[in-house]
């Protein structure tokens, strides 16, 4: 589908957005399943005494054998470590405090090739952390009942320092079951350009910019259908510029052979190469339908296209089962195709008389399918598993009020596999 005409198809329909731009190197855990549009409702000052913590730990692993670190060839074993906190603060019955705030701690095989023809390996993205902040302000106007947001996060490793901020406004209907939200947000994205070991120094070391620019702009309408069945249409414009080449991903020409030796290859190298803009546009929907007062149907629909040629089909589908009062179970399963951008290339694929004027061998921008498959079990009982002290407010009772485990296996068509287990710890205070 040509850019234009989806242009038309969004102004056609007059559906809005979320947040679901194109898979990128994190997607495995997007949360797509985690993230659902709640109805909002009219609430007592009550409703907003307690401040909700939640504590999760994520562990992924991955493995696969198409590394963009040495050409579309080699490991992609990857270990992640992300514990992290969710605050949620009220200020008064109108508006709160959102706080997200933790660390990513990895080891990776692959990045640790960016030395690759080294005989001695010392990369310093081998292993690397990444702390990450972001906080929002919320607000209900008391006369219309719209709301407002206004957010802002920082978040660095060891060659990426980040920052955004944006917000969002909502129209809510006076019976609270229909909204639109509009929503903008900026990000910006600083790099030092590290290159492959081989490559610095030379005239192959010459990406031009070490900024990343994004600017997300967003709507979407949710409406309760009726007592079963609850639903959200969205779409959003995601424009990209600046340093979308990553430094150290390698592409080796047509002059170059797998069998070759190490000294040949070495000489025979090139830094990928992506145009310095990207056009993103998604259009998603969902439906909730209650099946029973224990059981729950959801389901997901995304088609993406870009720019860069690539469009994409995801659809998935979760079943929420209350085995108890306290005891849910999901299972859930998420199928995603995509055709491959105008500008990649396998191993030793491109031409080197007739050089493209941009190339690229990583695999998450190749023509692909993949599956996830996972169950999720939450266990919340009314007057909670646990109470305590408060240790910050006086005479106040904590209560330790749930406790959720996801866990999940993706398997992508190109031999990447991965991993992924988060618990959930839910608190107040």
């Amino acid at each position: 589908m040509q850019l234009k005409a989806l242009f038309g198809l969004l102004l056609l329909l007059g559906i809005g957005m979320t947040g679901f731009s194109q898979t990128d190197k994190n997607s495995i855990d997007d949360k797509q399943e985690d993230s659902r549009k709640k109805v909002k409702t009219k609430k007592s000052p009550e409703d907003f005494k307690d401040t909700e913590v939640n504590f999760l730990f994520n562990y992924y692993e991955q493995d696969g054998d198409h590394s963009p670190v040495t050409g579309g060839m080699g490991t992609e074993e990857l270990d992640n470590v992300a514990p992290s906190f969710v605050v949620h603060v009220p200020l008064d019955s109108l508006s709160a405090v959102d706080l997200n705030f933790g660390v990513d701690i990895y080891s990776s095989a692959s990045t640790d090739n960016i030395d690759y023809f080294d005989m001695e390996k010392s990369s310093a993205s081998s292993k690397d952390a990444r702390a990450h902040i972001n906080m929002a302000y919320s607000h209900t106007l008391a006369k219309s009942g719209n709301a407002y947001s206004i957010l802002g996060g920082f978040s660095s490793e060891y060659d990426v320092t980040s920052f955004n901020f944006g917000g969002s406004y909502t129209f809510n209907s006076e019976d609270q079951n229909r909204s639109l939200t509009l929503d903008a947000l900026f990000m910006n994205d600083s790099w030092d350009l590290l290159y492959p070991t081989e490559i610095r120094g030379t005239n192959k070391a010459n990406l031009s910019d070490d900024t990343r620019t994004t600017l997300k702009f967003g709507l979407s309408y949710s409406q309760v259908i009726n007592k079963r069945l609850q639903a959200l249409f969205s779409a959003e414009v995601v424009s990209q510029s600046g340093l979308l080449s990553t430094p150290f991903h390698r592409v080796f020409f047509d002059d170059a052979n797998i069998n070759d030796d190490m000294a040949t290859l070495r000489g025979l190298s090139n830094v990928e190469k992506l145009d310095d803009s990207r056009l993103k546009i998604p259009i998603s929907m969902r439906w909730n339908y209650y099946l029973s007062d224990f059981v729950r149907l959801k389901t997901f629909y995304r088609f993406y296209t870009d720019s860069w040629g690539i469009s994409a089909h995801t659809a998935s589908i979760e079943l929420p089962m209350m085995v108890s009062q306290s005891f849910i179970v999901s299972p859930f399963f998420r199928y995603h195709t995509q055709t491959a951008a105008d500008d990649f290339y396998k191993f030793g694929q491109a031409s080197a008389t007739n050089t493209p004027e941009f190339y690229t061998s990583d695999y998450d921008l190749s023509d692909f399918d993949s599956y996830k498959v996972g169950v999720g079990f939450q266990y919340s009982p009314v007057m909670g598993i646990g109470r305590f002290k408060s240790p910050f407010r006086k005479g106040k009772v904590a209560q330790f009020k749930s406790v959720g485990l996801r866990a999940a296996y993706y398997d992508r068509s190109d031999g990447l596999n991965a991993w992924l287990v988060s618990l959930n710890f839910g608190f107040t205070f």
